[in-house]
Protein backbone atom coordinates (compact mmCIF):
# COMPACT_ATOMS: atom_id res chain seq x y z
CA UNK A 1 0.00 0.00 0.00
CA UNK A 2 1.53 3.53 -0.75
CA UNK A 3 0.22 5.76 1.62
CA UNK A 4 1.23 9.84 2.05
CA UNK A 5 0.23 12.28 4.85
CA UNK A 6 0.54 15.64 2.73
CA UNK A 7 0.74 18.90 4.86
CA UNK A 8 -0.13 22.31 3.20
CA UNK A 9 0.88 24.92 5.65
CA UNK A 10 -1.46 28.20 5.08
CA UNK A 11 -4.30 25.98 2.57
CA UNK A 12 -7.73 27.63 3.49
CA UNK A 13 -10.91 26.65 2.31
CA UNK A 14 -11.70 30.63 1.83
CA UNK A 15 -9.49 30.84 -1.26
CA UNK A 16 -11.17 27.95 -2.96
CA UNK A 17 -13.69 29.89 -4.18
CA UNK A 18 -11.04 32.93 -5.43
CA UNK A 19 -8.36 30.48 -6.50
CA UNK A 20 -10.32 27.86 -7.94
CA UNK A 21 -8.23 25.12 -7.73
CA UNK A 22 -9.97 22.24 -9.84
CA UNK A 23 -8.56 19.02 -8.23
CA UNK A 24 -8.81 20.22 -4.77
CA UNK A 25 -12.48 20.83 -5.58
CA UNK A 26 -12.64 17.18 -7.12
CA UNK A 27 -11.46 15.53 -3.56
CA UNK A 28 -14.09 18.10 -2.02
CA UNK A 29 -16.53 16.43 -3.36
CA UNK A 30 -14.90 12.81 -3.91
CA UNK A 31 -13.12 12.00 -0.48
CA UNK A 32 -13.97 12.12 2.99
CA UNK A 33 -13.58 16.09 4.37
CA UNK A 34 -13.44 18.21 7.34
CA UNK A 35 -11.91 21.01 9.05
CA UNK A 36 -8.89 21.24 10.95
CA UNK A 37 -8.91 22.94 14.21
CA UNK A 38 -5.99 25.03 15.51
CA UNK A 39 -6.31 27.90 17.49
CA UNK A 40 -3.73 30.79 17.21
CA UNK A 41 -0.84 31.16 17.96
CA UNK A 42 -0.26 28.38 15.52
CA UNK A 43 3.82 27.71 14.67
CA UNK A 44 4.63 25.33 12.00
CA UNK A 45 7.16 23.81 14.47
CA UNK A 46 4.50 22.68 17.50
CA UNK A 47 1.79 22.38 14.77
CA UNK A 48 3.78 19.62 13.43
CA UNK A 49 5.14 18.57 16.37
CA UNK A 50 1.54 17.57 18.04
CA UNK A 51 0.72 15.35 14.27
CA UNK A 52 4.45 13.54 14.51
CA UNK A 53 4.00 12.98 18.20
CA UNK A 54 0.40 12.15 18.28
CA UNK A 55 -0.74 14.90 21.31
CA UNK A 56 -0.33 18.39 21.67
CA UNK A 57 3.57 19.90 21.78
CA UNK A 58 4.18 23.52 22.57
CA UNK A 59 7.87 23.71 21.36
CA UNK A 60 9.14 27.23 21.12
CA UNK A 61 10.76 27.29 18.39
CA UNK A 62 12.42 24.89 15.61
CA UNK A 63 14.45 22.18 16.72
CA UNK A 64 18.56 22.35 16.53
CA UNK A 65 19.45 21.12 12.88
CA UNK A 66 21.38 18.14 13.56
CA UNK A 67 19.33 16.75 16.97
CA UNK A 68 18.24 13.46 16.97
CA UNK A 69 14.64 13.28 15.37
CA UNK A 70 12.64 10.04 15.96
CA UNK A 71 9.09 11.04 16.66
CA UNK A 72 5.92 8.47 17.57
CA UNK A 73 4.71 8.57 14.56
CA UNK A 74 7.89 8.33 12.36
CA UNK A 75 9.28 5.00 14.59
CA UNK A 76 5.54 3.47 14.72
CA UNK A 77 4.54 4.02 10.57
CA UNK A 78 8.19 3.85 9.67
CA UNK A 79 7.35 6.98 7.06
CA UNK A 80 9.96 8.76 4.78
CA UNK A 81 10.30 12.61 6.37
CA UNK A 82 9.94 14.85 3.42
CA UNK A 83 10.55 18.73 4.09
CA UNK A 84 8.63 18.97 7.45
CA UNK A 85 8.65 22.41 9.12
CA UNK A 86 10.52 21.34 12.91
CA UNK A 87 14.03 22.26 11.96
CA UNK A 88 14.80 25.32 9.44
CA UNK A 89 16.39 23.98 7.56
CA UNK A 90 13.24 21.65 7.27
CA UNK A 91 13.46 17.98 7.83
CA UNK A 92 13.54 14.98 5.68
CA UNK A 93 14.95 14.12 2.32
CA UNK A 94 14.16 17.32 1.13
CA UNK A 95 15.19 20.35 2.96
CA UNK A 96 14.67 23.99 2.76
CA UNK A 97 15.51 27.41 4.65
CA UNK A 98 12.14 28.57 6.05
CA UNK A 99 12.34 31.46 3.76
CA UNK A 100 10.21 33.22 1.54
CA UNK A 101 13.06 34.04 -0.22
CA UNK A 102 12.62 30.05 -1.53
CA UNK A 103 10.76 30.10 -4.93
CA UNK A 104 7.39 28.24 -4.22
CA UNK A 105 7.64 26.15 -7.72
CA UNK A 106 10.89 24.56 -6.58
CA UNK A 107 9.52 23.91 -3.21
CA UNK A 108 6.51 22.06 -4.73
CA UNK A 109 8.23 20.56 -7.72
CA UNK A 110 10.70 19.29 -5.66
CA UNK A 111 8.55 18.00 -2.74
CA UNK A 112 6.48 16.21 -5.31
CA UNK A 113 9.54 14.24 -6.91
CA UNK A 114 10.66 13.33 -3.49
CA UNK A 115 7.46 11.85 -2.82
CA UNK A 116 6.92 9.76 -5.90
CA UNK A 117 10.71 8.65 -5.24
CA UNK A 118 10.27 7.37 -2.29
CA UNK A 119 6.32 5.99 -1.80
CA UNK A 120 7.17 2.95 -3.41
CA UNK A 121 9.07 1.50 -0.63
CA UNK A 122 7.20 3.14 2.24
CA UNK A 123 4.71 5.74 3.69
CA UNK A 124 5.71 9.31 3.74
CA UNK A 125 5.14 12.32 5.77
CA UNK A 126 5.40 15.10 3.42
CA UNK A 127 4.78 18.98 3.44
CA UNK A 128 4.61 22.05 1.17
CA UNK A 129 5.00 25.19 2.94
CA UNK A 130 4.84 27.85 0.23
CA UNK A 131 1.38 29.15 1.48
CA UNK A 132 2.87 29.76 4.23
CA UNK A 133 5.99 31.55 3.93
CA UNK A 134 5.16 33.17 0.65
CA UNK A 135 2.10 35.09 1.98
CA UNK A 136 2.93 36.16 5.47
CA UNK A 137 5.25 38.72 3.44
CA UNK A 138 3.45 39.18 -0.16
CA UNK A 139 -0.21 39.50 -0.08
CA UNK A 140 -0.31 39.57 -3.69
CA UNK A 141 -4.03 38.00 -4.85
CA UNK A 142 -2.67 36.90 -8.11
CA UNK A 143 0.58 35.15 -6.02
CA UNK A 144 -1.56 33.59 -4.10
CA UNK A 145 -3.67 31.58 -7.00
CA UNK A 146 0.06 31.17 -8.53
CA UNK A 147 0.71 29.13 -5.77
CA UNK A 148 -2.87 27.49 -5.25
CA UNK A 149 -3.13 26.50 -9.06
CA UNK A 150 0.46 24.61 -8.42
CA UNK A 151 -0.46 23.07 -5.37
CA UNK A 152 -3.22 21.92 -7.38
CA UNK A 153 -1.19 20.37 -9.67
CA UNK A 154 0.82 18.72 -7.31
CA UNK A 155 -1.50 17.17 -5.40
CA UNK A 156 -3.04 15.77 -8.60
CA UNK A 157 0.13 13.98 -9.57
CA UNK A 158 0.66 12.75 -5.96
CA UNK A 159 -2.96 11.35 -5.31
CA UNK A 160 -2.69 9.79 -9.01
CA UNK A 161 -0.22 7.75 -7.73
CA UNK A 162 -0.82 6.30 -4.41
CA UNK A 163 -3.43 4.64 -2.79
CA UNK A 164 -4.60 6.10 0.05
CA UNK A 165 -3.81 9.40 1.62
CA UNK A 166 -4.43 12.59 4.19
CA UNK A 167 -4.26 15.85 2.68
CA UNK A 168 -4.44 18.80 5.36
CA UNK A 169 -3.19 22.30 6.32
CA UNK A 170 -2.62 22.56 10.06
CA UNK A 171 -4.07 26.34 9.71
CA UNK A 172 -5.46 28.60 7.85
CA UNK A 173 -4.13 31.54 5.62
CA UNK A 174 -1.34 33.78 7.25
CA UNK A 175 -3.43 37.12 7.88
CA UNK A 176 -0.39 39.22 8.85
CA UNK A 177 3.07 39.27 9.05
CA UNK A 178 2.79 38.47 12.38
CA UNK A 179 4.13 34.73 12.47
CA UNK A 180 1.92 32.62 14.48
CA UNK A 181 -1.25 34.97 13.19
CA UNK A 182 -3.35 32.05 10.91
CA UNK A 183 -6.61 31.60 10.26
CA UNK A 184 -7.84 29.20 13.01
CA UNK A 185 -9.28 26.54 10.42
CA UNK A 186 -7.29 24.38 7.90
CA UNK A 187 -8.43 21.32 5.53
CA UNK A 188 -8.78 18.05 5.92
CA UNK A 189 -9.23 15.96 2.30
CA UNK A 190 -8.40 12.08 2.79
CA UNK A 191 -9.72 8.85 1.70
CA UNK A 192 -9.51 7.91 6.09
CA UNK A 193 -13.03 9.28 7.44
CA UNK A 194 -12.78 11.61 10.96
CA UNK A 195 -13.16 10.22 14.31
CA UNK A 196 -16.25 11.62 14.54
CA UNK A 197 -18.34 13.25 11.19
CA UNK A 198 -19.59 16.28 12.63
CA UNK A 199 -16.43 17.56 15.10
CA UNK A 200 -13.54 19.14 13.64
CA UNK A 201 -10.28 17.53 13.35
CA UNK A 202 -7.35 18.52 15.95
CA UNK A 203 -3.87 18.35 15.05
CA UNK A 204 -2.98 14.69 17.36
CA UNK A 205 -5.95 13.31 15.27
CA UNK A 206 -4.49 13.72 12.65
CA UNK A 207 -1.20 12.03 13.64
CA UNK A 208 -3.22 9.12 14.70
CA UNK A 209 -5.43 8.63 11.60
CA UNK A 210 -2.48 8.32 9.93
CA UNK A 211 -1.18 5.49 11.71
CA UNK A 212 -4.43 3.61 11.44
CA UNK A 213 -3.98 4.11 7.70
CA UNK A 214 -0.55 2.60 7.42
CA UNK A 215 -1.48 -0.29 9.70
CA UNK A 216 -4.81 -0.75 8.72
CA UNK A 217 -6.96 -0.59 11.69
Amino acid sequence: MKAVLLGIDGLSYTSFMKCSPRFLFTLFSSTFRGVVSNKRPQFPYSSWLSILEMQDVNQNGFLPVGSVINTKLLSETGAIPINLPITDPTFGKYSIKYSSDVDFEEEINSVVKAILENVKEAPVIADITAIDRVLHHNRDPNLKCKIYQAVDHAVKRIVSEVDDFIIFSPYGEPLSEEEGNHEDYGVYLSTMPRPKEHDVVKLPEIGKLFLQLVKGY
